[in-house]
């Protein structure tokens, strides 16, 4: 697929770097993969966002053979932007929710035992999903109808311990499709880029303009029987101290009422829809359980509401497909533009 009329120019990194680099490279790969399994060992795996980063641009000077030039200019051109507003994400996210508070006069609602507090919608999202499966549930939300027939408080079932990679997924399944397309389909990197950035920059404005407790804040604050954060209660019973720690730190200084949209439905979608007809059928499907098992891990978890996750979903497609829509509009004027480059340079002579 070319894009803006430079499909014939973009050449990967990969395939860029001179014959002795790519000699070494098959080295340098299995270094860093030593290396990781060395670290993770004692450490843990990674789950912080600078330590990902980190090891992915490790990573990306293996995949260029140790060619500190090639690498360096890849990362400026390629990697830089998408780095920048992830980083950006996580700052401000923590405070995204002052601006919806200006806007509306919502709830206060205790976060914690320190006493911290928060302002922000309750009852659009809880009403929406009684609406929509209270037919299904009894009138319950879907997270409180799950958690009364599977949570075992002080139990550590199969499925609490199944929903944790799944949600920490979150935070590898988008640098890891970059990387991929990074080497493999570099003419769709940039586009792939673009679209997380965009679906990033939407629900960070949405969490600035529309504060919304999830359903185990509500839980919390009474608008719910008790709700358990699950992945959390998991990780502290079955002392996974390095995911644990750096999962007590988000909660800690995270935006506890950014959940609409769900950002961890909204990328899942995202890689399905971008990868839909780069993919064989039976890896659809396999992504298809993944949005499946993100949205049950969300939902029993107490982490959103499902239409948290719809609306992810919706944001997802919103992303994709308007960015799609603006390279193939780049793509016709760059073709347009040789066109008329040529018609010029006939004509005179």
């Amino acid at each position: 697929m070319a894009e803006g009329g430079t499909a014939t120019r973009a050449i990967s990194p990969w395939r860029a770097i001179s014959p002795v680099a790519q000699a070494r490279r098959r080295t340098w790969l299995l270094a860093v993969g030593a290396l990781f399994v060395l670290v993770s060992i004692p450490f843990g795996f990674p789950t912080g966002r600078d330590v990902i980063t980190a090891w992915v641009l490790l990573l990306l000077l293996a995949a260029c053979g140790g060619d500190w030039r090639v690498w360096r200019r890849s990362v400026l051109r390629d990697w830089l932007p998408l780095i920048a507003v992830l980083f950006l994400y996580d700052f401000l996210r923590g405070a995204a929710d002052e601006l919806g508070a200006k806007l509306a006069d919502l709830p206060t609602l205790v976060r914690d035992t320190a006493g911290r507090t928060d302002q922000a919608h309750v009852l659009p999202q809880l009403r929406a999903d009684e609406v929509l499966f209270g037919w299904l549930t009894g009138g319950d939300v879907p997270t409180v109808w799950l958690q009364d027939r599977l949570f075992v408080e002080g139990d550590v079932q199969w499925y609490d311990i199944v929903i944790v990679p799944v949600y920490m997924s979150h935070f590898l399944v988008p640098m890891a499709l970059a990387v991929a397309l990074w080497l493999t389909r570099y003419e769709l990197f940039r586009r792939y880029v673009w679209t997380l950035v965009a679906l990033t920059l939407m629900t960070l404005t949405t969490y600035a303009l529309f504060p919304a407790a999830p359903p185990w804040l509500a839980g919390l604050n009474g608008y719910l029987p008790e709700v358990a954060r699950v992945t959390s209660l998991t990780l502290e019973a079955t002392g996974i101290g390095t995911i644990r720690s750096a999962v007590a730190r988000g909660e800690a200084y995270a935006n506890a009422v950014a959940a609409i949209p769900s950002l961890h439905s909204g990328v899942p979608a995202m890689v399905l829809l971008f990868t839909w007809r780069l993919v064989r059928p039976r890896t659809r499907v396999l992504l298809v359980l993944y949005i499946l098992a993100m949205t049950f891990t969300l939902t029993y978890g107490g982490e959103h509401y499902v239409v948290d996750a719809f609306l992810g979903w919706a944001y997802a497609a919103v992303a994709v497909y308007g960015v799609a829509w603006l390279f193939r509009r780049r793509q016709v004027r760059a073709t347009a533009h040789d066109a008329e480059v040529v018609d010029t340079l006939v004509t005179e002579r």
